[in-house]
């Protein structure tokens, strides 16, 4: 997938004083990155309706840039990301009746895998307000939120952080999938960007 991004010429790393201001710095995914650390603000970055919305790829540069971003660099983070906080107690725009719908549906949600069992006849209400982490709840809870904010702009890929197709791809692989060409990530990789991205999961 591509995202939208205006490289710089000067590829030294932003700091505070080369003038971003510290919401632009968390929103472009640098919660944890040593420039912040003066300029951290639990309000900002315990993930409540600040998100850093970024699509994968633009997550992995970051990484691989040791969480810093080239002066006059912008990195676009307006895409459709709610969390299972927002969609565990509203609809959205989508019917009232959706998230009745099986977590297991096949035919609507594309979602297979059923770790011990634990999703049987669960519908995605359900897996919202389940707790903890056992049989991969968490990742679920990640799941179900990204594919509902999905769902919910019609899968548009110009506005969504992951589409359907992705969502079934990191639920059936248990975390496990390709989110660029290239690229491969495990179910830690996974959570550890759906926390950057939504917040601890454990709710």
């Amino acid at each position: 997938m591509n995202d939208k991004s205006t490289p710089s010429t000067n590829q030294t790393p932003a700091k505070a004083s080369n003038g971003l201001s510290r919401r632009r710095l968390v929103r472009a995914g640098l919660a944890s990155a040593p420039v912040l650390a003066a300029l951290k603000s639990n309000s900002v970055l315990a993930g409540g309706s600040e998100h850093t919305c970024i699509r994968p790829s633009s997550f992995s540069s970051l990484k691989l840039a040791e969480m810093t971003v080239s002066k006059g660099r912008v990195i676009r983070d307006d895409f459709e990301c709610k969390s299972h906080g927002y969609w565990k107690n509203h609809n959205g725009n989508l019917t009232s009746t959706f998230k009745q719908t099986l977590f297991l549906d096949s035919s609507v949600t594309g979602f297979i895998e059923n770790p011990g069992g634990a999703f049987t006849g669960k519908t995605l209400q359900d897996v919202l307000d389940m707790g903890g982490n056992r049989n991969n709840k968490a990742l679920a809870r990640h799941v179900v939120a990204a594919f509902l904010s999905a769902k919910s702009v019609g899968n548009d890929s110009e506005r969504v952080l992951l589409t359907v197709s992705q969502c079934q791809a990191i639920w059936n692989g248990q975390g496990n999938w390709s989110p660029f060409a290239g690229a491969n990530w495990t179910l830690v990789d996974t959570m550890n960007y759906f926390d950057k991205v939504f917040g601890p999961s454990f709710l």
